[in-house]
């Protein structure tokens, strides 16, 4: 087997910021927002929900996960902010209030727009620009995704097939050095993508182009479109079957880049979504042999939009899932439809790279 790969660029602070006030899945039942037998499906107990807005929490964690990385604001080269929702204004760049907000005001903000899937674009746009820094300029690249689904816009438990929308904020800070003086860093060994754009029309089926912001529905109603979707396409099997294919291809593509075995492999992190959907997408596509390492963090957040690979790599790196040493993938994706998937290692305050 081939040596492990070299970093492209290690996460040295990361964050995930969730508001206090949570809604139960049991309280969605009585309201008749969902059914009892939707709750069992949804795996989620409880959600965070937020009564600030979505670039404020980003912020929050930006500045977060800068004082974990003991990151300098000169430092910070670039910041790129992805979400799914609505941030607060209509006509508004919200990557560069969050650059602000945090106190990042030299370096060159940008908004991702890639669905769920907007993290993990973000992260590889941002590991791009930390390979490429020049010596002796900002090298650091922070990265954060927010969305909040609350008001009469968005029904966060029943917008959605078999999905609960959760509110909060990740953040990561890369570097193109593992300084880690203030805790563990995740080296990213490998980071790819696959997209199959046919698919974009789920979120869309069945309804005209409009011209403002909810001109076709008070309400975003994925279900609506989905449904007829799938009714056009005459049901799921062409999608599952790209699905799977194409996130079995990614996946091993990302551990044969990284130079590592399946077995080395100590913990693969799902997206925080139903067992249903998981089931619809990952089970299958993923090597039977990474079945007894898959983790997923659902229980208490939900689905964080675009935040949860993000969120899976502030896991990773602040808890003990898995060892200084041990190697961890991140799996992800999102509407149009996009999938991500990295590869990385956990290295401890004294672990050298082996």
């Amino acid at each position: 087997m081939p040596s492990p790969a070299e970093p492209g660029a290690f996460v040295i602070g990361s964050a995930v910021v969730l508001p206090p006030a949570t809604e139960s899945a049991e309280d969605a039942v009585r309201s008749g927002r969902i059914t009892e037998s939707e709750r069992e499906r949804l795996g989620v107990t409880r959600v965070h929900v937020a009564d600030e807005p979505a670039p404020l929490l980003a912020a929050a964690a930006a500045r977060a996960a800068a004082t974990r990385a003991g990151a300098a604001p000169d430092q910070v080269a670039h910041l790129l902010h992805a979400h799914t929702y609505y941030q607060g204004h209509d006509f508004w760049s919200p990557a560069h209030f969050v650059a602000h907000e945090a106190g990042f005001d030299a370096c060159v903000p940008m908004s991702i727009g890639q669905m769920c899937n907007g993290g993990a674009a973000a992260l590889d746009i941002a590991v791009e620009r930390v390979r490429s820094t020049v010596p002796g300029a900002p090298a650091l690249s922070v990265v954060t995704t927010a969305d909040t689904f609350g008001g009469d816009g968005f029904d966060r438990w029943g917008s959605d097939y078999d999905t609960v929308y959760g509110d909060g904020a990740t953040c990561v800070i890369l570097s193109p050095r593992a300084d880690r003086t203030t805790g563990p860093a995740l080296g990213v060994l490998a980071l790819d993508s696959r997209a199959r754009p046919q698919f974009e029309a789920m979120y869309r089926e069945g309804d005209a182009f409009g011209t403002t912001p909810h001109a076709l529905r008070a309400a975003v109603d994925v279900k609506a479109t989905k449904r007829a979707f799938f009714q056009r396409s005459g049901g799921t099997a062409e999608f599952r079957d790209v699905a799977v294919k194409t996130i079995g291809e990614l996946v091993a593509g990302v551990i044969d880049r990284a130079g590592v075995g399946i077995g080395d492999v100590a913990a693969t992190m799902l997206p925080r979504l139903s067992p249903k959907v998981l089931d619809l997408m990952y089970s299958e596509a993923i090597d039977p042999r990474l079945a007894p390492t898959l983790h997923c963090e659902r229980d208490t957040t939900g689905h964080l939009g675009a935040g949860d690979f993000l969120a899976n790599l502030d896991h990773l790196r602040r808890t003990g899932l898995i060892a200084d040493g041990q190697y961890a993938l991140v799996v992800g994706g999102g509407g149009g439809f996009t999938w991500s998937a990295a590869l990385v290692q956990k290295l401890g305050p004294a672990t050298p790279r082996t």
